[in-house]
């Protein structure tokens, strides 16, 4: 720009210089002829206005620079010589002047002319050394503030620029200097921040665009973590860390494993499109046992219970050390490597601050679970049944099924602890516990109920016939089981009361009460047996409904 600035300067001081010689020589060239013309015309006014014509030329000869004068015929064709001037008289004569040298009126011009053209070049290259001299620091600042600006485009704000000027301009200078220094140094600090809360954040070649990118992201993960805050439960949060990795990254073969510490279980929480992992224990899981990234694209075969041979994988392990760990496995081909790669410590910074609330929302889970469970039995508890049988009985009359009700009783139960003491009476309720889970499915539950009494829950039954079948092979499945006690063996029966809602009854805990007298039917009919609750039980029993 400097080279283009000082070329214009130039341009126009040469041009004007050429421009004002021409225009002065062809001024004085333009006065010296005029001259010559007022000098004739001069000698011919002397001429007509003097009464003795002869005594006017003999007076216009002895002029300093006249060498003869005559009157001539306008059509005299006598050759002129080039001193010789003619003018007018009247029709039909003219007035012959010859000067003594004209020539030297036409050198002097030329002469003129010359010095002139001289002393302009002169003036342009003294102007132009000048300016040059004056302008150049100015265009230099300039031109530096230019490459300043365009690094600072990028983020780069070491530029600093520099001036032997010591006017205003420098207090100009040493402002902008301390102004990008500072912007630089505010940069630093923003950029060592954002390296704590996105470690391994990708890097380009413009640092504006850099931290602005992960502004936003931090942004976007900063009101995720508000919105995982306000989740009732961990389900909910890993619906958004999925809903996350599936329409914000766009990942199409992933899978997300929920680590149970204390129980050293893996679940897998979902999956979506291929997955070549084969760990079923967290022992067997590498990111699980080293709490690292797992990736096979940096270190080929890495983990072993991984078989992928036709892509690449990535772990990526979330926790905060204590009841609960979650990864995701991420199955990319090596084409993708490169789109993925940039988006990983993303993906990694939006579980980070995804562990802490997860974890927090899973150990108040295990706080409730624990208070809602039997911690001998290992079964749900009466609260547990209190909070949930409501929203069971409504979830089943909008899906128009039913709803099984079990009562379960240890027939002679205060035999054993008599006999044996009360070991032998948890280890009898443990098996019948142990027997009843094994009989149910997973979306049944299991209730104890008070001391040896047991309800069970049977969900989305479509007959009555399914009920009974349940009950018949918990009754058998208990009676023919050895239960050790002390070196001993027991062996002990149970009676079991069947109620179905709404079929019997449309409300849930009045159909708790038809299976319990049903249950007791079957105590005084001989137990070890199953017994259906029928309306004259309800008749016999003077029930007057539920309170």
């Amino acid at each position: 720009m400097k080279k283009r600035i000082l070329f214009f300067i130039f341009l126009v001081i040469t041009v004007g210089g050429i421009i004002f010689t021409a225009f002065t020589a062809y001024r004085f060239s333009t006065i010296t002829e005029l001259a010559i013309e007022h000098s004739a015309d001069t000698v011919r006014d002397i001429y007509l206005y003097s009464k003795d014509k002869n005594e006017a030329l003999e007076l216009i000869k002895n002029m300093p620079n006249i060498k003869d004068i005559e009157i001539v015929d306008k059509n005299n064709n006598i050759k002129r010589s080039k001193n010789s001037v003619r003018v007018n008289l009247n029709n039909d004569k003219m007035l012959k002047i010859e000067f003594k040298s004209l020539a030297e009126f036409d050198n002097e011009k030329y002469q003129v002319i010359l010095e002139t053209v001289i002393i302009n070049i002169l003036f342009i290259i003294f102007s132009n050394l000048l300016l040059n001299w004056l302008i150049t620091p100015y265009l230099n600042i300039f031109e530096e503030f230019g490459q300043s600006f365009k690094k600072a485009k990028n983020g780069d704000f070491s530029k600093k620029i520099v001036t032997k000027l010591n006017n205003d301009v420098k207090n100009i200078v040493e402002s902008y200097n301390q102004f990008i220094s500072q912007i630089d140094k505010n940069f630093k600090l923003t950029e060592d921040n954002l390296r704590i809360l996105i470690p391994n954040a990708p890097v380009s070649g413009n640092r504006i665009m850099d931290v602005e990118k992960n502004m936003q992201v931090l942004g976007d993960i900063n009101r995720f973590k508000k919105i995982i805050e306000e989740d009732s439960n961990t389900a909910e949060i890993y619906n958004r860390i999925i809903d996350i990795l599936e329409n914000k990254f766009k990942l199409d073969n992933f899978k997300v494993y929920a680590v149970l510490n204390e129980k050293q279980k893996i679940e897998t929480i979902y999956q979506k499109g291929n997955n070549c992992c084969e760990a079923h224990l967290p022992k067997m899981c590498r990111a699980y046992r080293t709490a690292n990234e797992v990736n096979s694209f940096k270190f080929p075969h890495i983990c072993q219970e991984n078989f992928c041979e036709e892509c690449e994988y990535i772990c990526i392990p979330f926790s905060t050390g204590g009841t609960f760990t979650g990864i995701v496995n991420i199955n990319f081909s090596k084409e993708d490597w490169e789109i993925y790669k940039n988006e990983i410590s993303y993906i990694e910074s939006y579980l980070n601050e995804a562990a802490s609330i997860v974890e927090a929302k899973y150990t108040l889970n295990l706080m409730k679970e624990s208070s809602l469970t039997d911690q001998m039995t290992g079964l749900y508890n009466r609260r547990y049944l209190e909070e949930i049988l409501d929203k069971i009985a409504a979830s089943t009359i909008r899906e128009k099924s039913l709803l099984g009700i079990l009562m379960v009783d240890v027939d002679y139960f205060k035999k054993v602890n008599d006999t044996y003491g009360h070991d032998a009476g948890d280890a009898v309720l443990k098996e019948l516990a142990k027997t009843m889970i094994n009989s149910v499915r997973e979306s049944d539950f299991v209730v104890r109920f008070g001391g040896e009494e047991f309800i069970i829950v049977l969900q989305n039954i479509k007959k009555e016939e399914e009920i009974v079948k349940v009950a018949e092979k918990i009754r058998e499945t208990f009676a023919n089981t050895k239960i050790s006690v002390n070196g001993k063996i027991l062996t002990k029966t149970v009676s079991i009361g069947v109620s179905v809602f709404p079929t019997h009854t449309n409300k849930i805990w009045e159909a708790i009460k038809c299976s319990d007298l049903a249950l007791y039917e079957a105590k005084n009919t001989g137990r070890n047996k199953v017994d259906i609750f029928t309306p004259k039980l309800l008749e016999d029993a003077d029930y007057k409904g539920d309170k």
